[in-house]
């Protein structure tokens, strides 16, 4: 057998939201690395029998967790926004007025309701590792993050958390996008209306806190359907330091009010003449937890801040929207 390497490894997504069952993917992922694996919970007898060292071990339970890199792609962001956040409007918008045709449409995704009302999706993970393929049934996402900086594309982080593991799966007959993944330099940055034109690099934070270790005495050694806690979400910004960001830290950092933060990527392909893929993360209620610019030498002083999302009953502390080419919901 020839070298085994990742270089024509394949992940794909199934949406699902029956747990415990396995979901047929939609979406292939330009994933970059994995790390998902099987966790099985080991207990050990220690009954005092006279044995030198553990004399038997069982499996009490199983779980699968792990992570996934990959370059965001504007066409298919949506399917991964569906299962982090969870909750989307019931139509897509029609971008028909912009006077390109009925092309485009818009998908807004905010946090899903907690409570016994509302469920997290899950999905079906399949990854080919060349020796096998494994799938991961009815993983949800707990964790996620989008980071751009200098010279580099938009990457996505994810940390998911399910119910089991399938070895000797098999893949669909899936296509990658041929768009090309969001870029640092087609960013922007807004606060409170005024664009920082001096950002370096970004990211931002979301967590569900999903449960875990959720057994229970059902004759399963599987996991119950877990569930998102409270949510954290925060976005950490490098910039050159000006009057612009000093204001900032003056007006709202100092003061404790709070500051209205939208990020903007627009990509170079176009959905219709004149109308670009395109995704934009709001966040109207944030406070800034941390505003430090510091001298770190003779080079241009930098000034780092940190952002904590919140909400009211009039705004959600996080709305993602993306422009595409997709007439019906992805959730």
């Amino acid at each position: 057998m020839g070298i085994i390497s990742g270089i024509d490894s394949s992940l794909q997504l199934g949406l699902g939201d029956t747990w415990g069952t396995a979901q047929t993917p939609t979406i292939q992922l330009s994933f970059t690395s994995e790390d998902i694996k099987y966790i099985p919970n080991y207990i050990e007898e220690d009954a005092l029998v006279g044995n030198k060292t553990s004399g038997r071990m069982d499996v009490s339970g199983v779980k699968v967790e792990g992570s996934i890199n990959y370059l965001v792609k504007p066409d298919n962001i949506g399917y991964v926004l569906g299962l982090v956040l969870g909750e989307e409007g019931d139509t897509p918008g029609d971008t028909s007025g912009d006077s390109v045709g009925d092309s485009g449409y818009t998908h807004a995704f905010t946090p899903i309701q907690g409570g016994t009302d509302s469920s997290l999706k899950d999905a079906t993970i399949k990854v080919d590792r060349k020796v096998d393929t494994f799938g991961y049934t009815s993983c949800k996402f707990d964790t996620f993050s989008l980071s751009a900086s200098l010279n580099d594309y938009l990457r996505a982080s994810c940390s998911v958390r399910g119910y089991n593991e399938v070895v000797g799966d098999t893949l669909e007959d899936l296509n990658y996008s041929t768009l090309q993944a969001l870029r640092f330099n087609f960013g922007k940055i807004k606060v409170d209306g005024d664009t920082w034109i001096d950002v370096q690099s970004f990211t931002f934070n979301y967590s569900n806190n999903l449960e875990n270790d959720l057994w229970v005495m059902n004759g399963d050694s599987c996991m119950r359907e877990i569930e998102p806690q409270k949510r954290e979400i925060t976005c950490d910004l490098e910039t050159l330091y000006s009057t612009t960001t000093n204001t900032a830290r003056t007006n709202k950092f100092k003061t404790g009010s709070t500051a209205a933060l939208i990020i903007t990527f627009e990509s170079v392909d176009e959905i219709a003449s004149g109308l670009p893929y395109k995704m934009q993360i709001s966040m109207p209620l944030c406070y800034i937890t941390d505003a430090s610019p510091v001298v770190g030498g003779p080079e241009r002083i930098k000034q780092n801040l940190v952002v904590k999302a919140t909400e009211n009953n009039s705004n959600e502390a996080v709305t993602i929207t993306i422009w595409d080419a997709k007439s019906d919901v992805y959730v």
